[in-house]
Formats: structure tokens, C-alpha cells, sequence
């Protein structure tokens, strides 16, 4: 409630309890369940809460008389505040907005109340009641103030909320970090330096600068875009309040470098075999079809190449499933390292793995798929006390990279590494066997 209306309605207190020689005076909010407040008195006291409900002052037929209190069930708070019991009371209903049971109570300690004053007191009515409303809707402005100022502040982002007139501004603590600005009421222009300012930090600002200028004129333009700064990113959304620009503009800025980073760590997963960490089966023939498509423009000769590790059953038998395990995983790193950076491989399934590689001459293959198999068993792989000795068998196939045949070409390339692969394993293992695919026997 402002200031004048909260003194005009101590006024009318004030002035009812002179023209009626009342003891006490009170402006009574009463909602439709009886429960009530006092919004002023005279004189002035502190307002508790109390019930009416009770009392059988709501019930009664009030026609500006004063009554015998004896014939009422007072709560202890109006006890308290005229400092024992009245001896007369009179109430004037006063309904307002929210409260419809209001009005204002008068109470006498012993002197009756002369009948040609009280009667004077009811033209109150009016008055009271419009005031009483006005109290009732300030309250309730000022909670919604301080609840949305605390969800403002509350809110796990940056906010920055410009006036629809375009003037004024606000800023939550988060928003204020960001932009090296305190938090609360600016003025919208003061603000635009910061922003721009933050902008032009973030890595992506090139991208960010030219998204926004294509909206430079348009209040009623919507867009969500993430303003990278280092290893923090943030998604960044604007849209109109309420969906038109004459009512304001909002930025809301969410940190989303967790859920990036979750997200990223979901697709290597995803991508990634959890036992060895390379590529697994799906990431290997999504990818591989990309290598080949890139080749077929010049019809560039490809390979891939089945590795699998010689008696590996038997390393589980003899060392045990946790031993096999770190074997498979020595060597994953082993082949890896042995290929060049570009060349795509992935454990296949099992003891089994698998390489594409991409080549300027065919003779590069059968060099790269040697260096592979002589890496793995250049020295045996010590797992705890245990030194294991491990070969791996290879077997390739060569092809080359025509348009329009990728997929086909793949699965002709590991059907037939797959066969070269059989021949090295019968051949006495540990060793490399190569094939070269013709293309009329590709069913292109």
C-alpha cells in the first residue's frame, strides 16, 4: 500500500473513534472464511491475525447502533489490544476486493457510544472498503515483486531483461558476473557495451556477431546460439517477452558445458569398443564408407586389413579372462600406433580387429600391414608377473575406389581379407597374407 492511502485510511480510523468516543478503532480485513487482520487502528497498535468466524460479529445485523459486547465470542487478540473486555462494540461491513467480510470495528470500554455520532460512522463504508482494496492489492503486488525477484536471482542462469520502452534494464548476479557489470536496474543502453564486449570474447564470435546483425532492426526476432568462452560454453536464448517486442526483450544465458561434455562423452561411448578404447564394429563401417567415398573421386587404391590375435583362447586358459583382457588391450595400442594417424581401425569383435587404409600405391599396403603384425610381436606383453607372448595373423585384401561403389566395396574388401586372413592362420600364424580384389569380381 503507497504511503497516502496507507495515512488515509489511519485518518478514517482516527477521525471515527473522535466522532464516536470509541476506545479503540480498526480497519478489519476479513476473507470468506472469517480469518482476519487489522490493516490500521487508532490508535496505532501492532496487527496480529485472529478469527471471526466464531464471534458472531459477522452474523449480526448491524444498522449503525452500537451492541452489548456480552453478546459476542471476541477473540483474545482484540481483548489484548483494548486492554480487557469492551463493553460495547459496533461494526461497519465494509466489503473489498479479495476480502469480502472487511470493515471497521469499534469498541468501547464502558461509555456507551451516543447514537447520533455512531450513526454517522457507517457513511465510512465506502471509503474504508476502497482503501482496504487498495492495501490488499499493494500486498499482493509487492509478494509477486519479491517472488519474481527471487526467481530471478534463483534461477540457475544469466539473466538480462530489457524494458519494452527500450530505457530500462535488469541484470540477475549471474548475468552481472558475465558481463562485469552489477547486478540489478541499468539503463538498456548502458548494457549494450558489455554485451558486445562478452561477445567478442567468445572463440565463435565471428559466427555470433553475424547471426545477430541480420536482426538488427527486427524486436521481434527469436534465436538460441552458443557463445563459446574457452572451456565454458553457454547457450544463449532471446526471444520477445511474451512473444512481442513492445513488452521487452529477454536474454537468458544457461551454462550447457556440462551437458557438451556429457553429450560428447555418450557418442565416444557410443563409438568406442569399453574394453580396449578404438573405434568398435559400428563406428568402423560408418566411417569407413566416408574414407571410401573420398577416394572414389580418383580412384585411389584401398585395403583393409583382419587382424587376429594366434591362440587366444588358449592365453585365456592358460593366464585367465583378466590376463586376456589386458592382452587384447597391449594389443589394440600396439596396432595402433604401428598405423599412420588417418588410417581408420577398430576392434571387429572378439580377439579380432580390423584397419582400412587408404594408399597413393598399392605396394604401401603390404608394407603397413607387416609393420602392424611385426609391432605386436616385437616383445612379449607383461601383464603383473605374468610375460606373455602374442602374435597376431593378417590377412588383406587391396581394391580400388570406384564411383558409386563404397558399400559394395567394403563388403567384397572384408570378405576377402576375411579369406586372406584363414590362409595366414593355416599357413602357421603370425604372419600376413594379401589379396588383391580385380574389380569385375565387384557386382558393381
Amino acid at each position: 500500500m503507497t504511503t497516502s492511502d496507507s495515512e488515509a485510511l489511519a485518518a478514517l480510523c482516527q477521525f471515527a473513534r473522535l466522532a464516536s468516543h470509541a476506545d479503540l478503532v480498526m480497519a478489519v480485513e476479513v476473507d470468506a472464511g472469517g480469518r482476519a487482520t487489522w490493516a490500521v487502528s487508532a490508535p496505532a497498535l501492532p496487527s496480529p491475525s485472529f478469527n471471526l468466524a466464531r464471534s458472531g460479529i459477522l452474523e449480526a445485523r448491524w444498522s449503525g447502533e452500537a451492541m452489548d459486547a456480552a453478546d459476542f465470542r471476541l477473540p483474545t487478540a482484540i481483548i489484548h489490544a483494548l486492554e480487557g473486555r469492551p463493553a460495547r462494540l459496533l461494526y461497519v461491513p465494509a466489503p473489498s476486493h479479495g476480502a469480502p467480510l472487511s470493515g471497521l470495528l469499534l469498541l468501547w470500554r464502558s461509555v456507551p457510544a451516543p447514537a447520533t455520532l455512531t450513526a454517522q460512522v457507517p457513511l465510512l463504508a465506502t471509503s474504508v472498503a476502497r482503501l482496504l482494496s487498495a492495501r490488499r492489492e499493494a500486498a499482493r503486488g509487492t509478494i509477486v515483486r519479491n517472488q519474481f525477484l527471487d526467481l530471478f536471482e534463483s534461477v540457475p542462469a544469466g539473466i538480462v531483461l530489457i524494458d519494452g520502452d527500450g530505457i530500462g534494464a535488469a541484470v540477475n548476479e549471474h548475468a552481472a558476473e558475465l558481463l562485469g557489470c552489477t547486478a540489478g536496474n541499468h539503463r538498456a543502453a548502458d548494457l549494450a557495451g558489455p554485451m558486445r564486449a562478452l561477445r567478442q570474447r567468445c572463440d565463435n564470435h565471428a559466427e555470433l556477431e553475424l547471426a545477430y546483425s541480420a536482426q538488427m532492426n527486427n524486436d521481434q526476432f527469436a534465436a538460441k546460439q552458443n557463445w563459446t568462452l574457452g572451456e565454458r560454453t553457454f547457450e544463449v536464448d532471446t526471444h520477445p517477452v511474451r512473444g512481442n517486442g513492445a513488452h521487452g526483450r529477454i536474454w537468458l544465458f544457461t551454462d550447457v558445458t556440462a551437458d557438451l561434455l556429457m553429450a560428447a562423452e555418450l557418442r565416444r561411448l557410443a563409438s568406442s569398443d569399453p574394453l580396449t578404447g578404438v573405434p568398435n564394429r559400428r563406428h568402423f563401417e560408418e566411417c569407413s564408407a566416408q574414407i571410401i567415398a573420398a577416394r572414389e573421386a580418383n580412384g585411389r587404391a584401398v585395403a583393409v586389413l583382419m587382424v587376429d590375435v594366434d591362440h587366444f583362447k588358449k592365453i585365456n586358459d592358460t593366464y585367465g579372462h583378466p590376463v586376456g583382457d589386458e592382452v587384447l588391450k597391449v594389443v589394440a595400442k600396439r596396432c595402433r600406433d604401428a598405423l599412420r594417424e588417418r588410417d581408420l581401425f577398430a576392434r571387429f569383435g572378439g580377439e579380432e580387429f580390423i584397419a582400412l587404409l587408404a594408399a597413393s600405391a598399392v605396394d604401401e599396403i603390404p608394407a603397413a600391414a607387416e609393420r602392424l603384425r611385426s609391432a605386436v610381436a616385437a616383445e612379449p606383453i607383461l601383464v603383473g608377473s605374468e610375460r606373455v607372448a602374442v602374435s597376431v595373423s593378417v590377412g588383406g585384401a587391396i581394391g580400388e575406389a570406384l564411383p558409386g561403389g563404397d558399400q559394395r566395396l567394403l563388403e567384397a574388401l572384408i570378405a576377402r581379407a576375411d579369406e586372406a586372413l584363414y590362409d595366414a592362420k593355416t599357413s602357421g600364424r603370425n604372419r600376413v597374407r594379401m589379396a588383391v580384389l580385380q574389380p569385375d569380381l565387384i557386382d558393381l
